[in-house]
């Protein structure tokens, strides 16, 4: 009976073991599962990303040559408007002219006029004279000289008149010539004056067009905008989530390899496997330009523990960093702890793994808690991938 009881236990232990390492074995798994599917959605929305770039490249494009296409409009419209303006000042002048032209038209037909009465009624004296009287103007002569003259002033004085009557007659085609130059002219300006005007708003018309056409593109690239900045936000987060899982897979792999007698007592073997010095919220920084390191949030006072054996360097206030201590881990490898409230190793002191070698306090990393970096031949390495954050918390900042 003792042996079937102690059979069962064997089994069972062994049972647990197998199921232990199998889901440990499987956790791995899961992780690098899960990992792929997010990289895969990284590389999705980084794909996505460079496609709206290049939309929004070719909505930006399309806006620069429609704003030159407009400000061209907005030329042709100018000079268009500045030819209207002159045509109608070349018809308002064409008016005057052709006012002035029917006033002296009017002028000349009534001198023309008068002069008609004035031939007519000396025609129709020399008529009622008839041959006989004009023969008596000529014979009341006293000599034939006088004779002669006054038959030579009765044809210059018929002359004259037939003079006269045909310049009036040929100023007054001249007028009516003008006139209807006048009028044509008129008529072609006014006509000029139309089809610029039209011209004009057939031009403001394209220029309304474009303008609408503007504003959509500037929505559209808004849009865009938008969208990048949010796909961004995404990849920005994708990306964290990937990062952690990324050290938590690095962490499950480094749990699972097997660790030597020899190696175990090395800090270069311990990548990813090192236990936060205090409990608490793992704070990564987003930039890494301003630190590889990392702090760990937790209360005021919360106990500090070395993450390895080695032997203390250095414990004492650095400006930005508050209280320090620096532990050597030897083959170059260093931890440093800041913003200590208090640290109780001494200077050449050793420490071991898990020991108490302080407590914490605050400063500008976080407001409570403490700042870690990992150092290797005075080189700053990236300090979260060093420690076990499976089942930490972690928050980027």
């Amino acid at each position: 009976m003792k042996k079937q009881l102690l059979f069962l236990l064997l089994v069972f232990f062994v049972f647990t073991h197998l199921a232990q390492d199998s889901i440990s074995f499987a956790q791995p798994d899961i992780i690098q599962e899960e990992l792929s599917i997010h990289q895969k959605r990284l590389s999705d929305i980084e794909k996505s990303i460079k496609r709206k770039k290049r939309a929004r490249h070719r909505v930006e494009r399309e806006k620069r040559d429609v704003l030159s296409e407009i400000q061209e409009l907005d030329r042709k419209i100018d000079l268009q408007w500045q030819s209207l303006q002159q045509a109608k000042r070349d018809w308002t002048e064409a008016e005057l002219q052709l006012d002035r032209t029917r006033s002296e038209l009017e002028k000349m037909r009534n001198r023309a006029a008068t002069l008609k009465k004035y031939i007519e009624t000396r025609l129709n004296a020399f008529r009622q004279m008839g041959e006989i009287g004009v023969l008596n103007i000529l014979l009341a002569a006293d000599s034939i000289p006088n004779l002669l003259a006054r038959q030579e002033y009765l044809k210059m004085i018929v002359n004259e008149d037939q003079t006269r009557r045909k310049e009036y007659v040929s100023i007054l085609k001249g007028l009516a010539i003008k006139e209807k130059e006048l009028k044509d002219r008129q008529v072609l300006l006014k006509a000029v004056s139309e089809r610029l005007q039209k011209e004009a708003q057939l031009l403001e018309k394209r220029k309304q067009e474009k303008e609408k056409y503007l504003k959509a593109l500037k929505k559209k690239s808004v849009r865009y905008r938008r969208l990048i900045a949010q796909l961004r936000r995404a990849k920005m987060r994708l990306t964290q989530v990937v990062e952690e899982l990324s050290m938590k897979l690095r962490a499950s792999q480094k749990a699972l390899d097997p660790v030597t007698r020899e190696s175990q007592f090395e800090f270069r073997s311990q990548k990813g496997r090192l236990n936060l010095p205090a409990p608490g919220k793992a704070i990564l920084f987003k930039s890494r330009k301003r630190s590889k390191g990392m702090a760990v949030q937790c209360p005021w006072g919360t106990e500090i523990r070395a993450i390895f054996d080695g032997t203390v360097v250095y414990n004492d206030s650095l400006p930005g960093y508050g209280n320090v201590l620096i532990i050597d881990h030897g083959n170059g490898y260093m931890s440093l702890i800041a913003q200590g409230q208090s640290f109780k190793k001494k200077v050449g002191q050793e420490v071991a793994e898990g020991e108490v070698v302080g407590l914490s306090g605050g400063g500008p990393w976080v407001t409570e808690g403490i700042y870690i970096e990992i150092r290797h031949n005075g080189k700053q390495l990236t300090a979260p991938y060093w420690f076990d954050l499976r089942g930490i918390e972690i928050v980027r900042r």
